[in-house]
């Protein structure tokens, strides 16, 4: 796979597929699919859009690992082929991050997110033979490396530039601890070979200066904004873009980043959002909370304000 196919793949809003559970906590599979059609149908497709599967925000963390490739399949299937899908695959077992790489193949998904082990921080040396024993390990499948420098590894780029080295590894999902010139830097240094997904807030940023794709939970509820989001910027109005978001995900973020300091996990305001458009929503495991009725009304009337269609009660 060449740059250039990577970037036109790996494009536009990178929705964190939900995982929906039934009331007795079990997943809910039919509603997963019912979201993914839902997006997708509304414009998450290849060029301008794709989806995540069990990743953070599909509350990997809280599943078995038979569930993650359940809930990677389902994503995969409801997909059809019309958008790329990106299967989470990172783990403290670099044996684990093996097999759902081995089964992301074997399910079609076009591809793999792949941050470094955590809870033993790793070395530089532990952080590339991580790397190379997944991509050596595999045969055709897209790797997405990620930096989750909040959980003690922060990719320095001369570590990305021997990243660049093995030919499957063809994406980005970028942030930095400053949010600042490393940030900029990192975008600007490696834009030509890796499609760049912004993980900062910064898709406005991003996109001037190369990036192709940006993380949004809010196209989970509107796809449509995001969408015409990413539209704008590839018409080059980035000051109509960056008023969009002052006015749409800033505020959408603010909302979740308090809610994330009550309960941690990343999936109940979405759910929470769902359920308030008509949507499948659902539980969440413990001990992620799901909001209440304050939490709840302040969500509704901030779903409003921004312009989110179809908001009930």
């Amino acid at each position: 796979m060449t740059a250039a196919e990577a970037k036109r793949a790996i494009s536009g809003p990178l929705i964190p597929v939900i995982t929906n559970l039934k009331p007795d906590l079990s997943v809910d599979f039919d509603a997963i699919a019912y979201n993914v059609r839902y997006v997708v149908e509304r414009g998450i497709r290849y060029g301008q859009g794709a989806l995540l599967a069990v990743g953070a925000g599909g509350d990997f963390p809280s599943l078995s690992l038979a569930e993650r490739k359940a809930v990677a399949r389902t994503i995969v299937e409801a997909a059809a082929g019309e958008a790329p899908v990106i299967v989470g695959a990172q783990d403290t077992n670099p044996a684990t991050s093996v097999e759902i790489a081995h089964y992301a193949e074997e399910i079609g998904a076009f591809g793999i997110q792949l941050s470094p082990t955590y809870y033993y921080e790793p070395s530089d040396d532990d952080v590339l033979r991580l790397y190379r024993l997944v991509h050596d390990s595999t045969r055709r499948i897209a790797i997405m490396a990620y930096n989750t420098w909040w959980h003690s590894y922060n990719f320095p780029l001369e570590v990305i530039e021997r990243l660049c080295e093995l030919e499957r590894i063809v994406s980005l999902k970028w942030s930095t601890p400053d949010g600042g010139t490393s940030y900029m830097q990192g975008v600007a240094r490696f834009c030509d070979r890796l499609a760049m997904v912004d993980n900062q807030g910064f898709e406005v940023l991003n996109h001037m200066l190369g990036g192709t794709g940006f993380v949004t939970h809010l196209a989970t509820v509107w796809p449509e904004h995001d969408v015409a989001l990413f539209q704008t910027m590839q018409a080059g109005q980035y000051q109509a873009a960056l008023e969009d978001v002052k006015q749409v995900n800033w505020p959408w973020g603010d909302f979740r980043g308090k809610i994330w300091k009550r309960s941690g996990g990343e999936s109940n305001v979405v759910k929470a959002a769902l359920e308030l458009v008509g949507r499948p929503g659902g539980p969440n495991r413990p001990p992620t909370r799901s909001l209440d009725a304050e939490e709840r009304e302040e969500l509704r009337l901030l779903l409003k304000q921004i312009g989110v269609p179809h908001v009930g009660g």
